[in-house]
């Protein structure tokens, strides 16, 4: 049955509302973007292990540095290597802007406080170990990873950083405990600066450090399992849109089970930094509303052409 002219004409007022409503409300609204940064390095250095043990396997070191754009990237590694060997080092770099100049990979690229909102989108990991020894240190390895990302209200995005050495060797225990020291700094930051409404994005970052010790003995006992809070820390924005965390000392741990005289030991070192940073896509106010509205709009056609039909019928 055709539908009478009255029904034609509300669905058309209703259907002009619609478009009102999305017009007024600002749908296709104005590019604007959202920006989220995080960095975090950890440099750890004079390693040494008291007192002196009986050294059965030469250490060995791996350094790796990675980086993801939504879920898809790439990671460089090298070793194991035997120390000790000089420098060993790892990159990895995708990004709008040149990668950092030798030297400066382990300090932030995108400088300032806060954050400059005009870079292009970048992510980035490095690890490096130096067993030649700068002038004060007999030893340092050091990690940073680092993503940036500005974007648009038509797409969302999401980059990782990575940086991570592990080294290990053996020991002839001479003495039931054992001290190892090291000396540290680090640097965590996060920044987000969500885009005025009506963007549909929301950014987020976190950024992380850790550094861990470890001896262990025949079976797999472990003698020691160290993670000190100086030296392991993550933090995130939201809900602070700026944060900074740094940190520098000197830090000892030693062996809460006794060792014994002759047997050999392993200890494991492991250092990371990660960074990770996200512009997710949230239902903007207009579009729910469009949606509830058009919703509304399919009920009550619905129902006026029943109503319509019921009367035709009686």
């Amino acid at each position: 049955m055709e539908e009478r002219p009255s029904l034609r004409r509300l669905t058309r007022r209703l259907a002009t509302a619609l478009v009102v409503l999305a017009l007024t409300g600002g749908w296709a609204a104005n590019a604007r973007a959202a920006i989220a940064y995080a960095f975090a390095s950890q440099t750890i250095s004079n390693v040494a292990i008291s007192p002196a043990q009986t050294i059965t396997t030469a250490p060995t070191v791996t350094v790796e540095a990675g980086q993801t754009v939504n879920g898809s990237g790439t990671t460089n590694s090298n070793g194991p290597i035997p120390v000790p060997v000089g420098v060993v080092q790892a990159l990895n770099y995708v990004g709008t802007p040149p990668a950092p100049p030798l030297g400066t990979e382990f300090s932030r690229y995108a400088g300032g406080t806060p954050v400059p909102a005009n870079l292009g989108d970048f992510t980035r990991g490095a690890a490096q170990v130096n067993f030649a020894g700068p002038p004060t240190n007999a030893n340092q390895s050091s990690v940073a990873a680092e993503s940036y990302v500005n974007t648009a209200d038509s797409v969302g995005k999401k980059e990782t950083g990575n940086g991570g050495i592990s080294a290990s060797f053996s020991f002839q225990a001479t003495t039931t405990s054992v001290r190892i020291s090291y000396d540290f700094t680090n640097l965590a930051y996060t920044w987000v600066n969500p885009a005025a409404p009506p963007s549909p994005f929301l950014p987020s970052a976190s950024a992380n450090f850790h550094f861990n010790v470890s001896i262990v003995g025949p079976g797999n006992v472990v003698f020691l399992n160290s993670s000190t809070s100086e030296t392991n820390f993550s933090l995130s924005s939201p809900p602070n849109g700026l944060v900074q965390v740094t940190g520098s000392g000197s830090q000892s741990v030693a062996n809460t089970t006794a060792l014994v005289v002759g047997t050999i030991y392993t200890v494991n070192f492991s250092l990371t930094s990660q960074s990770s940073v996200m512009t997710s896509a949230v239902p903007e106010p207009n579009v729910m509303l469009l949606v509830a509205v058009g919703g509304g709009l399919t009920l009550a056609v619905r129902g006026l052409r029943r109503r319509a039909s019921r009367s035709a019928t009686t």
